[in-house]
């Protein structure tokens, strides 16, 4: 039998004792397959990319500033704790003048509580009973100690 030009029919079989080959996804679908949305999407966002992200660019100059500021921050930060963990010695000193400042606010409180004592002592030793009571009337009890 002769096959048209064109036509469906499957090509004959190998012949026998020979493994048979592959199927592509072409001849499976019978033409190429027309790319999902996501891939072309993500094609376009691949093609976007590498035409920006070349030296020479703006977009990659940015990403390039952005990348080195983090970094030189970084390494500033890094040199700042170490200055500040192995050579400063500010620290101690105001360490020092809190302990003194605690002192000397505790001292200074004890001064005033003894000055008040003393006040009210001296008050106590002025207090005259007698001098609160209404004229020609004994003494309320609420003024004798």
């Amino acid at each position: 039998k002769a096959q048209a030009r064109g036509s469906l029919a499957s090509p004959p079989p190998p012949p026998a004792g020979r493994p048979q080959p592959a199927m592509s996804a072409k001849q499976i679908e019978g033409s190429a397959a027309k790319p999902s949305f996501f891939s072309r999407v993500g094609a376009s966002i691949a093609t976007t990319a590498r035409s920006n992200l070349r030296p020479g660019a703006g977009l990659y100059s940015l990403l390039f500033g952005a990348v080195a500021g983090v970094t030189i921050s970084g390494v500033v930060y890094a040199g700042r704790t170490l200055q500040v963990l192995l050579f400063d010695h500010d620290y101690y000193k105001l360490q020092s003048r809190k302990r003194y400042y605690e002192k000397q606010l505790l001292f200074t409180r004890e001064q005033e509580e003894t000055q008040q004592a003393h006040y009210l002592s001296a008050m106590a030793s002025e207090y005259d009973p007698a001098a609160c009571r209404m004229p020609f009337k004994a003494l309320d009890p609420k003024f004798r100690f």
